[in-house]
């Protein structure tokens, strides 16, 4: 199905400053991602999406351009005799273009509301943990089987943080690598209930390939810095790979439970599936900064 995002959006954004719609965006790809849509229909979209943003943008920025030019126009024509009736149809339209794009925001926020209750648990006190596989039993390392928004992915992401910081928003379960030109490498992760509180600012103090998980007797989220870098194997609740904070509870790391992504955990603190944190190791070096948001 074709969708004319450009229309849509127009109406939506029409008299909005820049945050609001910036907000508008965000919730149109935001309701693509949690779609049921399949991998190759949610990037024809997107990018359908995206080609209507810079359109959008690039119209308003004509716009005010020329906003002393039809600033001047309308003063000539209020200072004449001329025929009142256009105006007033003019004014119309404008009337009947902004309710039509209240319905479409309102639209969206129903919407998104509606996929997120039904792709989560509800949060808080009531969230159920999920139970991790036993230590030893490799469930796999892909997000394959996983909905499509808990994939590895591009989305759009405007904001002030600086490109090559990690954003980690604990209540949606989603960690952002932030790229230049308002995008991000989003991946799903599972947090645990201690990781879901605590300070904003972070960096990265150490990087573990295949850490050692030590079972029952020492407890990996409290004591990162007792952590061995060689002792590691499939199967292992720590993953792969990992990324020490420079607070000792903090952890990203991998997981041989590739299921419990996107859900409240039992141990660890910030984990991915091992393929996502392989990709993300690659990519961040130490003293990478590390925001969390909620």
């Amino acid at each position: 199905m074709t969708v004319d995002y450009y229309s849509l959006l127009t109406k939506a954004v029409a008299g909005k400053d820049a945050v609001a719609r910036e907000k508008i965006y965000k919730d149109a790809y935001s309701l693509i991602a949690k779609s049921d849509l399949t991998r190759r229909a949610a990037s024809s979209h997107v990018a359908a999406l995206e080609g209507a943003v810079r359109r959008i943008e690039n119209d308003i920025a004509s716009e005010q351009l020329g906003e002393e030019k039809s600033a001047a126009a309308i003063q000539k024509v209020l200072s004449t005799d001329a025929n009142w009736k256009p105006l007033a149809v003019g004014a119309c339209v404008l009337i009947a273009a902004i309710a039509l794009s209240a319905l479409f925001y309102e639209y969206l926020e129903a919407q998104r509301g509606s996929v997120i209750a039904s792709s989560r648990q509800p949060r808080g006190l009531e969230e159920v943990v999920v139970a991790d596989l036993q230590p030893g039993v490799d469930g796999g390392s892909s997000a394959g089987d996983l909905p499509f928004a808990l994939q590895r992915q591009v989305v759009f992401y405007r904001t002030t943080i600086v490109p090559g910081s990690i954003v980690v928003d604990r209540e949606s379960r989603f960690l952002y690598l932030i790229d230049s030109h308002n995008s991000a490498r989003r991946y799903g992760i599972g947090i645990t209930q201690e990781c879901l509180k605590g300070g904003n600012f972070f960096h990265i103090a150490s990087k573990l390939e295949w850490p050692d998980w030590r079972p029952s007797g020492a407890d990996t989220a409290k004591d990162a810095s007792k952590l061995l870098a060689a002792a590691g194997r499939p199967g292992s609740p720590l993953g792969s790979r990992a990324l020490l904070l420079n607070k000792p509870e903090l952890i990203i790391h991998g997981t041989n439970s590739p299921k419990t992504i996107g859900h409240l955990v039992a141990s660890g603190c910030i984990r991915l599936v091992n393929d996502d944190v392989e990709d993300l190791y690659r990519r961040v070096s130490l003293e990478t900064r590390v925001v969390f948001v909620s």
